[in-house]
C-alpha cells in the first residue's frame, strides 16, 4: 500500500467533520440557507485542493536528474543569504 492509500480513508472522516462542523456553525448563526452554501463551498475546497494537488505532478514535473545521480548544479558560490527588509536611507525617529 501506499502512504496516501493508507491514510485515505482518515483524511475522508477529518475532511467530513470539518464540512459537517462548518454547516453546523453557519447553521446556528445564518440560518439553513447559509449553512447548506457554506457546506457546498468546504466540500468544493477539498476538491479542488485534492485535483490541484493530483494534477499539478502532470502540469509541472519534476526536474529529471542526470545520469550520475546530481541534481541542477547550484551556482558557483552557494545560495545567497536573506536579505532583511528594505531599509530608509534616514534613520527611524521615535514618535514625539
Amino acid at each position: 500500500m501506499t502512504p496516501e492509500v493508507q491514510g485515505l480513508w482518515a483524511r475522508v472522516l477529518v475532511r467530513a467533520l470539518v464540512v459537517v462542523t462548518a454547516g453546523v456553525m453557519a447553521l446556528g448563526f445564518l440560518g439553513p440557507e447559509a449553512a447548506l452554501l457554506v457546506a457546498f463551498l468546504t466540500v468544493l475546497t477539498h476538491v479542488l485542493l485534492w485535483a490541484r494537488s493530483r494534477y499539478a505532478r502532470s502540469l509541472f514535473p519534476e526536474p529529471v536528474r542526470g545520469a550520475g545521480g546530481e541534481g541542477p548544479e547550484e551556482p558557483p558560490g552557494g545560495p545567497e543569504p536573506p536579505q532583511g527588509p528594505p531599509r530608509s536611507p534616514r534613520p527611524r525617529r521615535p514618535p514625539d
